[in-house]
């Protein structure tokens, strides 16, 4: 018949559904510039989602420059239709994109029983790797403090201190499971979420209590120590990512 005139179809995430409808409104003159939108849970009730879907469609239409968050005043719209981020690269690669919430429940599910097996099986030299990588993460955390815009190299280093702990549990078929989903960590909206909440007051203190508790408990040997401390560090990052 040659060639098909169809696109394969994709289930589309919830938060691009809430960005395109919003991005929609403004290109139809619902909303123009400066109008302010109605507050995170009057937006969940009106979408019939999550609060969490909300807090990620927010976080995308500020990576598009399409929305401006004000601290405690609310959110802000900050282009019209016209601008060319409507429909732009940018968009297009937040398509593509995995949802950044379910990256953080896929780390929730998958991190803490890896750190476990990897108090049970890493090696002396594992370990003697892992101490300076979580090092080079403390140490990217402490200047990030002083500089935010050291933030993505602090993220680059979060992230290899979490994949040399995947290292560590010696299971060859959750560690190529793990290697996807810590690459996705790299991707522009998990970036964005994360580099948010990084630079909150108090927030990198606190990831570096809890990286450090990680190591600990693996290098001692504690593998319901080092899930319970993995846990609890993952789900952390619901509250500093969707819920506050």
């Amino acid at each position: 018949m040659g060639e098909s005139m169809f696109h394969q179809v994709h289930p589309q995430k919830y938060y691009i559904q809430i960005v395109k409808q919003i991005r929609d409104s403004i290109c139809d003159g619902k909303f123009k510039v400066g109008d302010k939108l109605p507050p995170e849970r009057k937006l969940a009730e009106q979408f019939g989602t999550s609060r969490a879907s909300i807090r990620e469609a927010l976080s995308a239409l500020e990576l598009l420059g399409i929305v401006e968050s004000k601290g405690g005043l609310g959110n802000f719209i900050k282009a019209d239709g016209s601008e060319g981020s409507m429909d732009g690269e940018l968009f297009k690669t937040l398509l593509e994109d995995h949802s950044a919430y379910e990256i953080f429940e896929s780390r929730l599910e998958v991190e803490p029983s890896i750190a476990a097996l990897a108090a049970e099986r890493a090696t002396k030299e594992e370990k003697k790797e892992l101490k300076v990588l979580l090092e080079n993460l403390n140490s990217a955390g402490r200047r990030t403090k002083e500089n935010p815009e050291y933030v993505e190299n602090y993220m680059e280093e979060d992230r290899k201190f979490h994949l040399a702990v995947g290292r560590c549990a010696h299971n060859s078929v959750l560690f190529v499971v793990f290697s996807g989903l810590n690459f996705m960590m790299k991707e522009a909206h998990w970036k964005a979420m994360k580099s948010r909440a990084a630079m909150r007051k108090g927030n990198i203190l606190k990831y570096e209590k809890e990286h450090t508790a990680i190591y600990e408990a693996i290098i001692k040997g504690k593998p319901e120590t080092a899930k319970n401390e993995m846990f609890h560090h993952i789900y952390d990052l619901k509250e500093d990512l969707f819920d506050d």
